[in-house]
């Protein structure tokens, strides 16, 4: 069963697989390669984050298929970051201290989730926990 949006049949299994971004963009392989990139890229940072200026350079690279992957920068922002900042995965203007730069500046920032050791028992709140708590596990 092939979804735009997160899929409606999942298990624990794929949450803890590592499979969080298929959950959330379905089966586009061009978009799950860029989501990956993109997370990949802003891990390297101690803040979890990008500029807008990093992020739009990256755009971009990922337009110009420098990086491997050829993706669109309307559709990096539309459908890629957009969904993400949407769902809470990723917190924009968010100011973090730039010590090259000697002041605060606003970035995108990878936010992890806040949950609990113990699931809820069940229903739309463990779904929920789930994918928060598999999301966490791919950021680290």
């Amino acid at each position: 069963m092939v979804s735009k949006s997160i899929k409606l049949y999942w298990n624990e299994r794929t949450v803890n697989g590592g499979r969080v971004l298929e959950l959330l963009f379905g089966d586009r392989k061009d978009t799950l390669a860029a989501a990956r990139l993109l997370i990949s890229r802003m891990k390297r940072s101690p803040h979890l984050a990008m500029t807008r200026r990093e992020m739009r350079f990256f755009a971009k690279e990922l337009e110009g298929g420098k990086s491997g992957v050829k993706y669109s920068y309307h559709n990096f922002y539309v459908k890629l970051l957009r969904k993400l900042l949407d769902m809470g995965f990723i917190e924009k203007d968010v100011l973090i201290w730039d010590e090259k730069r000697k002041k605060t500046e606003a970035v995108y920032q990878i936010k992890l989730q806040g949950v609990p050791e113990r699931p809820p028992q069940g229903g739309f709140a463990k779904q929920a926990w789930l994918l928060a708590r598999g999301w966490n596990e791919y950021v680290k």
